[in-house]
């Protein structure tokens, strides 16, 4: 049993509580659901029973968590880390490891564990799990969705009995997301205790036993799985959470109208000399002044696609007409922006403030603001953008793609991290480029997301064009499909 009694925490650099006085009790073998607006507390929450908190982070604590009747505040690294097993947001930044096989035995190395039994144990859980295909990988080669079902495995090796996961599905597209409810379900029926961080709901209505509602560092609702479950699209919604019933959502009225082409021709590429093509495109018109969104599995080229367009990949020689010009690629980084799935990557200022006059110089500390507070992240002008919540992160990269003034912006999966009212405001910016004429590409696996900004979708499988169509009430049912969506 875990119980929280009146706990407030406050990061050391900060003035404010990022918990006030929770309360909230866990029994063995529940599952539980930490949801609420970017920001609220939920990975505050985790981090304090994986023991993150106070051991990396410090703050100041007040009230007291226990686990099976022990402080864990006076509870080591060591001992606490026998008790729980966690998947971070970026399982990227967990691995110790560059083989796949040495990562999902490096705890128990660490434990001491006899050789033959840790080999064992790898074995049974990567067969229970269906995921023998990870053995004996580059963890540098895997996939976002890969490493997540990697970290995921490491967990089942070692046997946690309390399991923590912050937003597991974020990165994941749809198949990998019933590779993941599989687990949960698995990990369930074994009598694990979990806790789970997280914005995308519908794949938990089936799992999870009670959602907690946080908003502001506090507890605001807390629902059965019943209760839950019945919640409509406007309650939903005014809680600022993600949408349940994904098969009741309905295409957007679409308001932009195409003006001319983004043309593509002889978009082939590959990696390396002995591989087959990653991208194999003829031709491809993307229409101006509309969102078209990129779907497709892992692998799929969407990427590549991306990379191509903007200009970073040196050997790529497909050419991109627009506006009656051939960009050659170093005209496309001047020309196209892109805001990358893990926005980490492209944050480099020493403030929020500064970040964005790297993308515009000639902005002044009112158009500063007001940018800023379009994006709800106003607050933070002075913080560092790494110290951001997931989302703010996102909200932040974006702003500072639209400052930059380039007509061709694609952004790499830019629902990741967000909750549902922050979801449906990105929606609104990308519908809002779109109308002012941009050229607006969109790569997802987020379904609610797809709905509520795109135009028209581009399908790739296997590097190759499979369909290109407009999203209405007549084809909306090929989307379903391919999301799995029944």
């Amino acid at each position: 049993m875990i119980q929280f009694k009146d706990v407030s925490f406050r990061y050391e650099a900060n003035e404010q509580n990022i918990l006030n006085d929770i309360n909230l009790t866990i029994d063995d073998g529940e599952v539980i659901c930490l949801t609420g607006a970017s920001g609220c507390g939920k990975t505050t929450v985790t981090r304090m029973l994986n023991g993150i908190i106070p051991h990396f982070y410090n703050g100041e604590i007040d009230g007291q968590i226990l686990m099976n009747d022990k402080d864990i505040q006076l509870q080591d690294v060591y001992e606490l880390t026998q008790q729980s097993g966690s998947v971070f947001q970026n399982p990227r930044s967990q691995f110790f490891c560059l083989n796949t096989t040495s990562e999902l035995a490096f705890e128990l190395e660490n434990y001491g564990t006899p050789a033959n039994e840790i080999k064992q144990r790898i074995n049974q859980s990567v067969k229970q799990f269906n995921l023998e295909h990870l053995l004996n990988r580059d963890i540098f080669n895997l996939s976002g969705g890969e490493k997540q079902l990697l970290a995921c495995s490491a967990i089942q090796v070692y046997g946690h009995k309390l399991i923590i996961l912050d937003e597991p599905s974020s990165n994941l597209d749809f198949n990998t997301i019933l590779k993941l409810k599989q687990m949960l379900k698995i990990w369930k029926s074994e009598g694990k205790t979990i806790v789970i961080a997280e914005h995308r709901l519908h794949y938990l209505t089936e799992i999870v036993d009670r959602f907690i509602v946080m908003s502001y560092g506090s507890i605001k609702k807390i629902y059965n799985n019943q209760q839950f479950n019945r919640l409509s699209h406007v309650q939903l919604t005014n809680l600022g959470l993600r949408m349940i019933h994904l098969r009741q959502l309905k295409a957007k009225s679409s308001l932009n109208s195409r003006n001319g082409y983004l043309n593509l021709h002889r978009f082939y590429f590959k990696y390396k000399r002995n591989q087959p093509l990653a991208l194999n495109i003829d031709d491809v018109h993307i229409s101006k002044g509309k969102v078209t969104t990129i779907i497709g599995r892992n692998g799929s080229g969407k990427s590549t696609l991306a990379r191509g367009l903007t200009g970073v990949e040196k050997k790529f020689k497909g050419t991109v007409d627009y506006n009656q010009v051939t960009l050659k690629p170093h005209h496309r980084l001047s020309n196209v922006y892109m805001v990358f799935q893990d926005v980490n990557n492209q944050l480099f200022a020493e403030s929020v403030e500064e970040e964005l006059k790297l993308s515009n110089p000639t902005l002044d500390d009112e158009m500063i603001r007001r940018c800023l507070r379009n994006y709800s992240i106003s607050e933070h002008l002075q913080r560092h953008p790494l110290s951001l919540s997931g989302g703010e992160k996102q909200r932040l990269a974006i702003a500072s793609a639209v400052e930059t003034k380039r007509e061709i912006l694609v952004f790499d999966e830019p629902s990741s991290g967000l909750d549902g009212h922050h979801m449906r405001e990105m929606s609104k910016i990308i519908n809002r480029l779109a109308y002012e004429g941009h050229t607006v590409l969109v790569i997802t696996h987020d379904y609610e997301m797809l709905l509520s900004c795109t135009d028209e979708i581009l399908h790739l499988e296997d590097g190759k064009v499979k369909a290109q169509y407009e999203i209405n009430n007549d084809t909306i049912e090929k989307l379903q499909t391919f999301f799995n969506i029944i």
